[in-house]
């Protein structure tokens, strides 16, 4: 098997984005990370990585394919100018004459979900990489997040050597994949020139890193910096939260450069991501994306570990809920919405630890006095010794005689926009809206409010699609916009 490029970016991770204007096709915030040697020799490098990118999601792009080279390997078979290509309509997908000394990654995206292809539809000579598994998000703007874990390469260098990669994206809406309809193509990334080592200081609420070159001349670049807000270790533009803009970076030959900055008080505990894009140098325009951790400093006053309202008459409503462990707190105030978009506090509730402190978990309950016959929402408002609160997420009920398990409402809709209540019961959902051509609109993974606000939907009739993950059960609505 003829070996490719990629990967001495082995030891760190990296990125690239591209912003592209093809309305059908645009390729985004392309990611690779987590990256695992494997094995190598002085010739060659074998690991593992994951990959995430956003793509439209529309009928166009039924197939996406990857072709990546090391640079001087890159045969230009789109001839690309500026990300697009020069060549004029419909392109014959390349064949395994046109990807000499490439890596290649194929996938279905006809439906729902993404599937990895272990053969190429256009020439089955040429060899596919391994994907472990791959995942499908449709995001807020209705393009979809795609995520390949567990991508297995083999570069033809030793781990840590300079390298630039050149990568093709294209896709396809023919069945068989024989054209390309669609090229993003010029794709540069890089490892090996720079190494940076970095972390965050939570009680100074700064991050500081050491960039070193590994080259014999000036590098000059930029970096961004994110903060990892939902802490899940992978950098993710669309949900990373975008704490410093440009700024600029030089490191001498040779030698190393220290980079600082501060950390928004809001993302304490939270580790960064810092882009850095090179502007000088072989690899000028290629970016990498590394990551700083953060140590732990202020521990969180409450954690809340369940809560719960149910409706158990016409007349009351009982709200329970868990705390795992509680330091400083005063207590909890209850709110409620009738769905007149007012909070009213119901009741506070002082906490059951001596002085506000517990490590053990603690039990709570009440009984509102509730007969609202429509939706009831409510939230618990978490006060510290100290006067700073912090809202629970939020709990609905039914007024008497809703029986359903689902509640759809307004439903005809004249705005575009429903809300959801689910039954009243815990557990994640996974939650996907299909339009009247069996499109996926939007999908929600791991949900576990009970209530979900959809919001600008186009005229005409919805499926909505609920399956709970714990039990594996189904339900169906149907959702019309007028």
């Amino acid at each position: 098997m003829k070996t490719f490029l990629q990967l001495s970016f082995l030891t760190i991770l990296f990125a690239f984005c591209i912003e592209n204007v093809n309305a059908q096709c645009t390729v985004s915030n392309i990611v690779i990370q987590n990256v695992r040697v494997i094995g190598g020799t002085p010739t060659s490098c074998t690991a593992k990585f994951d990959m995430t990118f956003n793509i439209q999601d529309n009928s166009g792009n039924k197939f996406i394919f990857m072709h990546v080279w090391l640079q001087n390997n890159y045969p230009n078979y789109f001839q690309c100018v500026n990300g697009q290509t020069t060549r004029n309509g419909s392109i014959p997908a390349p064949v395994l004459s046109d990807l000499d000394n490439s890596l290649n990654i194929g996938l279905n995206n006809d439906g729902a979900g993404i599937v990895a292809l272990t053969a190429y539809p256009a020439d089955a000579s040429v060899p596919m990489a391994l994907i472990d598994s791959s995942s499908k998000i449709i995001l807020p703007d209705g393009s979809a997040n795609i995520t390949l874990y567990g991508v297995l390469v083999t570069a033809p260098v030793a781990c840590g050597t300079p390298v630039v990669i050149v990568a093709d994206v294209w896709s396809t809406q023919a069945n068989a994949a024989q054209r390309a309809h669609c090229v993003n193509c010029g794709i540069m990334y890089s490892s090996g020139y720079i190494n940076v080592n970095g972390s965050v200081n939570c009680s100074t609420l700064t991050y500081t890193g050491l960039v070193t070159n590994n080259t014999t001349i000036v590098l000059n670049g930029y970096y961004r910096v994110f903060a990892d807000v939902n802490g899940d270790g992978y950098f993710t533009p669309f949900t990373d939260t975008l704490i410093q803009s440009n700024t600029n970076y030089t490191v001498g030959a040779s030698s190393s450069t220290i980079i600082t900055g501060t950390v928004p008080v809001a993302n304490i505990n939270q580790n960064v991501f810092v882009v850095f894009t090179q502007t000088t140098g072989a690899a000028s325009g290629a970016s990498r994306v590394i990551l700083f951790p953060s140590g732990e400093c202020a521990v969180l006053p409450v954690t809340l570990r369940t809560f719960i309202a149910t409706r158990i008459n016409p007349s009351q409503v009982v709200l329970k809920w868990e705390t795992a462990t509680e330091i400083n707190n005063q207590g909890f105030q209850l709110q409620r919405n009738t769905y007149n978009n007012t909070w009213v506090p119901v009741s506070f509730i002082p906490s059951l630890a001596t002085g506000g402190n517990s490590s053990s978990g603690l039990s709570y309950s009440f009984n509102d006095i509730n007969s609202n016959k429509g939706i009831s929402q409510y939230r618990i408002k978490q006060v510290d010794l100290d006067g700073k609160a912090k809202f629970s997420q939020i709990r609905a009920v039914r007024g008497d005689g809703q029986k359903g398990k689902i509640i759809v409402y307004p439903n005809p809709s004249s705005t575009g926009n429903v809300n959801i209540v689910f039954e009243d019961k815990e557990g994640a959902r996974d939650i996907t809206l299909i339009n009247m051509n069996g499109q996926t609109v939007k999908q929600w993974k791991g949900i576990t409010n009970n209530t979900l606000r959809i919001e600008n939907l186009g005229k005409g009739m919805y499926t909505l699609k609920i399956l709970m993950q714990e039990t594996g059960i189904q339900s169906v609505e149907k959702i019309i916009i007028l």
